[in-house]
């Protein structure tokens, strides 16, 4: 008995040790090769966690994706590397992602211009598909090709899957692109459209500037559907000149397009010269002048030049002496002019520093003038001052006594004039010579003594005529032929005229002429009232 239990309880120890080695192999085993799938296949766009790797129950809640496991994308197919962290072990394992479902692909019809080429992706109204897609046409569309036309579409994707779609394209008879040369006429609608009636312009072609190169975009509406087009004006041809032979004075330069002539091209054009022309040394040369216009286009002209040195000094015209009383103004520069043999830009200055018009006496003023080689000249005149005996105010208040005799309530504008000059004309006695110091002076003695020349008339009426509010300002006999002589131009009803209060001999009265009238009288006596237009501040009709 005693050995038969024996005999059972080793039985019994070496079968638990079996079975213990048994489950601990099958543990490891299980450990090694079951618990995580070697590899998880799946349908490309599918989502995939950690425990799609797992084959037990027991072990999906725990299991995880290793941290810095190798990242993987389900939408592009290939094999990834997978560590799956279940515990503290980890598992390799790898991903297989396939795709083996062609994509969807719709696509609508298109138009476009002649010419204009469109993208298959411009066809595309639906592309999907769970990898990345390209589409491509099948066959290259004839974009030359005028009317309708099958496209058919192909479309393929990551994992070489295709689907074709096919629609349509129409193909407009407008050229997407057209190019003229600038300068060229003001295109028409049938520069850009061809056998196509429907086409309306949308761009007015009349707002495109044909001496402009550059590109402008040219709309046109066919059944409702706007199409752009281009116009590209180039500007290839250079531009045109002749040179010419240039005679002058040395220290008198020249611009560029001052030596040419004949210039010509669809575009503005600049000009230089290629070398320092050397202006300010006399002599004959050749000089070479590049032209540019605004497409970059070049020309060089040659042009000769004779420089001549200048040695005639410059003339001044007009000054002469001045008498005035006290405190007044002094117009030095009034009727003086300068010219010059070839300063055309030629000024002269004035030098009146010794002037005092508040204390009298006889002073020195200097006119001067240089031109541009050196050349001066000079001319010298004499101003005299002279005691003032009455002031401004004094011949105001000696014109409101006259004017209150002769203005009348409700006189026109005109008949104010007409009142004041023959006021003048009848009361002013006329003698021979009156001194000039000033038109105050002139004015003050004429109305006071009633008696005095052209000067004392001219006055007497342009302090009559201010005051009573007319415009008015006096003009001087220029040239000056036998004499001096004065007159009025009176502003009346908004026109200027000629207003002249001295009788003549022959009883003509110069009262609202024009100018034509008044040359045309002078013409014929000796000048009598020729004068110089540009010296005076309006245009006398």
């Amino acid at each position: 008995m005693k050995k038969s239990w024996r005999r059972r309880l080793i039985i019994i120890a070496i079968t638990v040790v079996v079975l213990f080695g048994l489950v601990m192999a099958l543990n490891i085993y299980i450990e090694k090769e079951k618990r995580v799938y070697k590899e998880c296949a799946v349908e490309a766009g599918t989502p995939v966690s950690a425990s799609d790797f797992v084959r037990f129950k027991w072990d999906k809640k725990s299991a995880a994706f290793k941290y810095g496991t190798s990242a993987y994308d389900v939408t592009v197919p290939g094999e990834y590397p997978i560590t799956i962290q279940i515990g503290k072990k980890s598992y390799d394992s790898k991903l297989v992602v396939t795709d083996t479902v062609a994509p969807v692909l719709t696509a609508s019809p298109k138009t476009t211009i002649y010419e204009k080429a469109l993208q298959a992706e411009d066809f595309v109204v639906t592309m999907d598909d769970q990898t990345a897609c390209t589409v491509e046409f099948q066959t290259e569309p004839d974009f030359k090709k005028v009317g309708m036309q099958d496209v058919t579409l192909l479309c393929r994707d990551l994992g070489g899957n295709v689907t074709t779609a096919t629609t349509q394209m129409r193909v407009i008879g407008i050229y997407s692109e057209v190019t003229l040369e600038a300068g060229s006429k003001q295109p028409t609608i049938e520069t850009f459209a061809f056998g196509e009636k429907n086409a309306a312009l949308v761009t007015p072609l009349s707002d495109i500037k044909m001496d402009e190169p550059g590109d402008y975009n040219v709309s046109f509406s066919v059944e409702g559907i706007r199409y752009n087009s281009v116009l590209h004006l180039k500007d290839t041809t250079p531009p045109r000149a002749n040179g010419i032979q240039y005679e002058g004075f040395a220290c008198y330069p020249k611009e560029p397009m001052e030596l040419l002539d004949g210039v010509t091209d669809a575009t503005p054009v600049t000009a230089e010269f290629v070398e320092d022309p050397k202006f300010d040394e006399p002599g004959e040369r050749d000089v070479q002048i590049r032209l540019r216009d605004n497409g970059g286009n070049e020309t060089v002209v040659t042009s000769h030049i004779n420089l001549k040195a200048d040695t005639e000094a410059p003339v001044i015209t007009g000054p002469r002496d001045i008498s005035i009383i006290t405190g007044q103004a002094i117009a030095y520069k009034d009727n003086v002019k300068v010219t010059d043999n070839a300063d055309p830009d030629i000024t002269f200055k004035v030098d009146n520093s010794e002037v005092d018009i508040d204390k009298e006496g006889t002073y020195t003023v200097t006119y001067s003038a240089e031109d541009r080689s050196g050349n001066k000249t000079e001319v010298k005149i004499k101003v005299t001052v002279v005691y003032r005996p009455y002031t401004e105010d004094d011949l105001w208040e000696l014109c409101d006594k006259i004017l209150a005799q002769i203005i009348k309530p409700g006189m026109t504008e005109k008949q104010k004039v007409e009142a004041i000059f023959n006021w003048v004309d009848w009361s002013i006695k006329y003698q021979g010579h009156a001194t000039k110091i000033s038109w105050i002076q002139g004015a003050y003695e004429g109305l006071r003594d009633r008696v005095g020349d052209c000067f004392t008339t001219a006055a007497a009426c342009h302090a009559l005529y201010s005051r009573a509010g007319i415009e008015t300002f006096m003009i001087e006999r220029y040239p000056i032929t036998h004499s001096q002589h004065f007159w009025n131009a009176v502003k009346i009803d908004g026109v200027w005229y000629h207003c002249d209060a001295l009788t003549k001999d022959d009883g003509t009265r110069f009262f609202m002429w024009d100018s034509a009238k008044l040359k045309a009288y002078s013409d014929s006596h000796r000048g009598y009232h020729y004068y110089d237009a540009s010296r005076y501040p309006v245009e006398i009709p």
